[in-house]
């Protein structure tokens, strides 16, 4: 799966994600772009790498964004409908690309049960209170709660429809600061889905307090408005054969958790990843207008 990110020209910071649906249309939160709706031309997109500052990789494609679509009804002060739409020159997808598209799921369709697994993947601060992104892309798998739960509810959530919570139920695995505007995946029959899109919290990994994401099934109809899936590539990428991938201990959030560096080929749910990268990066060449755009408390 490839997400995409923002950099500032000064310093090289990735400031949001987003998850590619074709060649030229990937889908991000509303607040990582509502600051520079004025200027997109400051905009670009970085795709075919996991790794941020490795740009010697030959699969990498750096491409301008050419539109941003806002969700009409996106509230700033609550982040309620918090989904765009961004659109591109074409990105060359083939064999060699290291590029997929990530699966939508049907309209209203609930993808998770509580307590299903479901993994994020992002870029994210390792720590909650040492603001330095991580340089390769991160998984974790953590579990959707019940959006009337005591827990979900405290962490602020307001509308079970446009919004849903996932974590762990003791904490320790959460996204954090930078993971915003990644993909929150579910592996159902065979293919991995676009659930939710990481969108705000109380901290990180902290117990209690599950991550709120936005619901992508509720937003189905705006994603197909906004899209032209015609003009592009329609056939999926298929899933691959499984490979297991050893867990490796490491700290990505103030509590220890167990995540891994994001390969393209984790079978860390139920089955396999395609072995394609379907996050990219979105980049922004004016200091003056680039910042880390986040919403956790």
């Amino acid at each position: 799966m490839h997400g995409v990110g923002c950099f500032s020209s000064t310093s090289d910071q990735h400031i949001c994600g987003a998850s590619l649906l074709i060649s030229e249309y990937a889908v991000t939160a509303a607040y990582c772009l509502e600051d520079v709706m004025d200027n997109i031309s400051i905009l670009s997109i970085l795709a075919g790498t996991n790794v941020l500052n490795n740009t010697s990789i030959t699969t990498i494609q750096q491409i301008s964004i050419i539109n941003v679509t806002i969700h009409p009804n996106y509230d700033s002060s609550t982040i309620i409908n918090d989904i765009a739409i961004l659109k591109f020159s074409p990105l060359t997808i083939s064999s060699n690309s290291k590029l997929a598209f990530i699966c939508l799921p049907k309209q209203d369709e609930d993808l998770f049960q509580t307590n299903t697994d479901l993994i994020a993947i992002g870029w994210g601060y390792l720590f909650e209170y040492i603001y330095i992104i991580s340089n390769t892309l991160r998984q974790v798998t953590v579990q959707a709660f019940s959006s009337t739960s005591f827990d979900c509810q405290r962490t602020g959530i307001l509308n079970s429809s446009t919004q849903f919570c996932a974590g762990t139920i003791t904490g320790g695995k959460d996204t954090c600061q930078g993971d915003s505007d990644g993909p929150l995946i579910a592996f159902v029959d065979n293919r991995w889905i676009l659930a939710g899109i990481t969108s705000s919290g109380k901290g990180c990994a902290r117990n209690g307090y599950p991550g709120i994401y936005t619901h992508v099934s509720y937003f189905i109809s705006f994603i197909n408005s906004n899209v032209n899936f015609l003009m592009t590539e329609t056939t999926m990428v298929p899933v691959t054969e499984t490979i297991t991938i050893p867990m490796r201990q490491t700290t990505t959030v103030s509590l220890a958790t167990s995540t891994i560096e994001y390969n393209n080929n984790q079978s860390s749910i139920t089955g396999n990843m395609i072995n394609k990268s379907i996050m990219i990066v979105i980049l922004c060449f004016s200091f003056l207008a680039c910042f880390l755009f986040s919403y956790w408390e």
